[in-house]
């Protein structure tokens, strides 16, 4: 036995070593825990491999890593950066990598690497975190089309391969300026367009911070958004300058009312936030329960999240500030 067939039986063992470890240790029915007993199973491959399977593993890894340094990172940012920036980015790395392996591989191998590499890095987690994972599968819709067409444009390079391309951005610029907002509406709220129909009921009650009690309902005649946010929330504080933009617009107005609702889980939570809250901010904000009836029937899921009661005490919008502030606009303009 040579030493590089001793070294290569000794590799195998010890990756088979900590494979069977992981696989003890680990739920087996975890992405990270999938996903990294498939990179060992490749490392053991690509050992053992011919040169055309060893090409196919490594523009494999290297395609994963442009992947997670580029998606992930604008993905971390916003999902609507994602696809706005990551969409022709995908389309112009596909294109760099079936140019770097033109020799080594057919245009066909290089587009099924491409795309069992973006199945296998997301793949798992969207199977077993089903519901978490739907508000980006618009992003993994985008770089999955942006395979084809960057594939498309190094084999064709023709004018249904620009068309295409200029067709999908234009559908990831609409998806960053709108449709991203809608459809996390739809996800978080149930609805497009934020739009809602539900009547204010005498239970739905909020708390100030002397613990005196305004119920919603003797609110009516007035157009009242209620801006919804909870502890440990870093989104939640970065919307409070445009909620505190409103509040300064319309405090005059005596028809209109701007506060937020602070969602507390456990006890202490809304007197230790409001300590940072008063350094900056001047809107009212009231307190409630995770439990209260305001917080359950409305289905508030997510945070921050907006609700607009009308004149007549109907919640007529629901969901992020993006699709609802329009439906406010609207209703205040209609006082006029």
């Amino acid at each position: 036995m040579n030493r590089k067939n001793l070294l290569k039986y000794i590799a195998t063992a010890l990756l088979g070593s900590v494979a069977a470890y992981v696989s003890i240790k680990l739920p087996l029915l975890h992405a990270e825990t999938i996903f990294f007993l498939t990179v060992i199973a490749m490392l053991i491959i690509y050992m053992y491999a011919n040169k055309k399977i060893r090409y196919m593993i490594q523009l494999s890894f290297l395609w994963g890593v442009i992947y997670a340094l580029v998606i992930m990172v604008f993905r971390g940012v916003s999902r609507n950066h994602a696809i706005l920036i990551g969409f022709p980015a995908i389309v112009l790395f596909t294109w760099a990598l079936a140019y770097a392996y033109r020799n080594k591989l057919s245009a066909k191998n290089i587009l099924a690497v491409s795309l069992m590499t973006l199945i296998l890095l997301e793949g798992p987690v969207r199977i077993i975190n089903y519901s978490s994972t739907l508000v980006s599968l618009p992003s993994f819709i985008f770089n999955i089309t942006g395979i084809f067409i960057g594939n498309m444009l190094f084999i064709k390079r023709n004018k249904v391969a620009g068309f295409s391309f200029l067709i999908v951005f234009g559908c990831a610029v609409w998806m960053f300026c709108e449709g991203g907002a809608m459809w996390a509406n739809r996800i978080f709220n149930g609805t497009f367009t934020g739009k809602i129909c539900t009547p204010v009921d005498d239970t739905y009650k909020l708390y100030d911070e002397k613990g005196d009690v305004l119920s919603l309902s003797e609110m009516e005649g007035k157009i009242v958004l209620l801006d919804f946010w909870c502890n440990g929330c870093g989104a939640c504080w970065r919307k409070f300058p445009v909620i505190q933009s409103l509040y300064d617009t319309h405090r005059m107005n005596g028809n209109v009312v701007i506060a937020g609702v602070f969602v507390e889980g456990k006890n202490g939570e809304y007197e230790n936030n409001m300590k940072k809250f008063h350094e900056k901010y001047t809107f009212p904000v009231f307190r409630v329960s995770k439990e209260d009836p305001l917080v359950t029937e409305l289905s508030i899921k997510s945070f921050p999240t907006i609700a607009v009661m009308d004149a007549n005490g109907v919640f007529r919008g629901m969901g992020g500030t993006e699709v609802v502030m329009s439906i406010f606009d609207d209703l205040v303009e209609s006082l006029k």
